[in-house]
This record gives C-alpha cells, sequence and structure tokens, in this order.
C-alpha cells in the first residue's frame, strides 16, 4: 500500500512538473515572439521616418529646381525680348538708311518735259532736291528716283545735260516713288505756290498717283565708315 501510494505522489509530482514546465516554455515563447513582432515595427516606423524625411527633402529640392528654372525663364524671356526688341530697331534703322527692300501705300511722281519745252533737269536739280526736302516734310518713310533709294547720304550731281543719283546717270522721265499717307504727300505737293507749280512754270509735267501698294528697292552695298565709330556703353560711362 506504501509502495502504491508512494507511486501515485511521484506520478502527481511528475505530471505536476511536466504541466509547469510545459507553461513556461509557452510563456517564454509568447514573450519572445511578442518582441519580435515589437522590434518589426519599430524597424518599420524608423524606415517609414525615413522615407518620409527624403520624401520632404526631395520635394523641397523639386521645389528650389521649379523656382530656379522659372528665374532662368523670366531671363531668358527678358533676353529674348531685347533682342527682339533690337533686332526691330536695327531693322527700322536699315530701313531709315535703305537697306531693304521696302513696300506700302504710297505715291507716284512723274516728272517729264512739257511738249515743245526745252528744259534741262541739271539746270533744274535744286527743283527735285526741293520736292524731295517736301516728301520729307510730310512724312514718307522711303522714297526712290529711277529705281534709285534716295537716303541721307544721297547726292543730287548736275552733270551736262543729266543729273547723277547714287553714282547713276538720270535723264527724263523722272520717276520719283514715296511711301506714305498718299493724301498728305499729295497736299504737301500741290498747294498753291508749291513744288508742283513750280515745276510746270518752268516747262515740266508732274503726274501724281497714288496707289495702295508700292515697291521700292534698297541699296546695292553698305556705306562704309572712315572715321565715325560707334561709342559703346562703358566709354559714355
Amino acid at each position: 500500500m506504501n509502495k502504491l501510494w508512494q507511486k501515485i505522489m511521484l506520478f502527481g509530482i511528475s505530471l505536476v512538473l511536466g504541466i509547469m514546465i510545459v507553461t513556461q516554455v509557452q510563456t517564454t515563447n509568447s514573450i519572445l515572439g511578442s518582441t519580435s513582432i515589437q522590434g518589426k515595427s519599430s524597424g518599420l516606423n524608423d524606415e517609414l521616418t525615413k522615407l518620409t524625411f527624403e520624401k520632404n527633402e526631395l520635394r523641397s529640392e523639386l521645389k528650389e529646381l521649379r523656382e530656379e528654372a522659372k528665374v532662368k525663364e523670366d531671363e531668358f524671356n527678358a533676353k529674348e525680348e531685347e533682342i527682339k526688341g533690337l533686332s526691330e530697331e536695327l531693322k527700322k534703322q536699315k530701313i531709315l538708311s535703305g537697306y531693304y527692300d521696302v513696300k506700302g501705300p504710297g505715291t507716284v511722281i512723274t516728272i517729264n518735259a512739257q511738249p515743245d519745252s526745252y528744259v534741262s533737269i541739271a539746270s533744274s536739280h535744286q527743283y527735285i532736291l526741293a520736292l524731295i526736302s517736301y516728301l520729307n516734310n510730310a512724312g514718307v518713310e522711303a522714297i526712290s528716283i529711277n529705281g534709285q533709294r534716295y537716303t541721307n547720304y544721297t547726292e543730287i550731281v548736275p552733270v551736262l545735260d543729266h543729273i547723277n543719283i547714287n553714282g547713276v546717270a538720270m535723264v527724263l522721265p523722272l520717276e520719283i516713288k514715296a511711301i506714305g499717307f498718299s493724301s498728305t504727300i499729295e497736299q504737301s505737293l500741290k498747294f498753291v505756290g508749291g513744288i508742283v507749280s513750280q515745276l510746270e512754270q518752268i516747262g515740266y509735267t508732274v503726274d501724281i498717283k497714288s496707289y495702295p501698294e508700292i515697291i521700292i528697292n534698297g541699296l546695292d552695298g553698305e556705306k562704309e565708315f572712315k572715321y565715325a565709330k560707334p561709342i559703346n556703353s562703358e566709354e559714355e560711362n
């Protein structure tokens, strides 16, 4: 009986110890598993924080690049406008100086000798100069005489029975083209006692016609400056 009781007691003690060991192992595994999940969660949070920081950094860099690009674009547009303005100014100066073919509304003035009238264009060249002056006062933008562009550098030189314009000999009839407001041109020439009346009095016919568009050719070659030189901004200061 004692031996049986001892066996029962030993079995009970063994059972209790077994249960305690299993419980301890399960508890340990649970704790270790929880620690592992917490570690992974902490690592993910750190990675998320790092990625968020990098994203904000990239956004900041992108904003700076966009602002820099906007500044560069504004500078480029300003330079482009400046170049455009200079190009337009150059074109205007070339038109005024006569190196461009131009077209526009204007007037054609034809001067010839009256029938049975002997006139010398060479001896009357001052009247042509006066007519050019009237045209300039009327605001014309381009003038040609028998196809030769008339500019500030053009000379009308009397030679024997003809005149030279830009070194080209010319005789009657003279065809003078002027681009500008036709009504103003005609009024500036045909008033009483004006240049048309004066030419008619000394034996010339003057025919004036207006056109919606006429073409005036530019000068051949360019004016060479031997003495005059441009002043740059540094020299001005």
